[in-house]
């Protein structure tokens, strides 16, 4: 029940801890001069190929490049809260719980956190997850069901 403000900041805050790959790739790709690890950072992260001698020739570019990739991050995580919660509201109706939209986008909110942590540590680990993002929608849309079953029902 807590306000809208404060889940907005933390969605805007769990978009922040999911570009920490991309910031520790995009910094091992600049410091490192390691052949290896250019062609892991280039698997992983093929718009740092295309950027690459961009990237090297204008240094100044790079915050820019993390703040888009932030903001693309950040609107991404709300689109899927907002499809999460537009799932878990027809999953209230199904279930005969009551509940508004604006609540079942804070439950979905709080219901991508261990999904999306889950992602972001296999990646720093150096895995790749084959349906990663089936894992992670699947995982979210479990945690989602178990909190709504939890919702009171429907007067009669």
């Amino acid at each position: 029940m807590q306000g809208i403000g404060k889940t907005i900041n933390y969605l805007f805050f769990l978009a922040l801890l999911m570009c920490v790959p991309m910031i520790v790739y995009l910094f091992f790709y600049i410091t490192s001069g390691n052949e290896s690890m250019r062609s892991i950072i280039d698997t992983k992260l093929p718009v740092l190929a295309i950027l690459e001698g961009f990237i090297a020739d204008n240094l100044i570019t790079i915050p820019i490049v993390l703040i888009i990739y932030y903001l693309l991050v950040s609107f991404l995580l709300f689109v899927k809260v907002s499809i999460f919660g537009a799932i878990g509201l027809w999953m209230t109706r199904f279930m005969k719980k009551r509940a508004e939209y604006r609540h079942i986008f804070r439950m979905a909110a709080y219901a991508v956190t261990l999904p999306s942590l889950l992602i972001v540590i296999i990646e720093l680990a150096g895995f790749t997850l084959p349906a990663g993002y089936l894992f992670d929608w699947l995982l979210t849309l479990t945690i989602l069901a178990a909190a709504t079953r939890l919702l009171p029902s429907r007067p009669k």
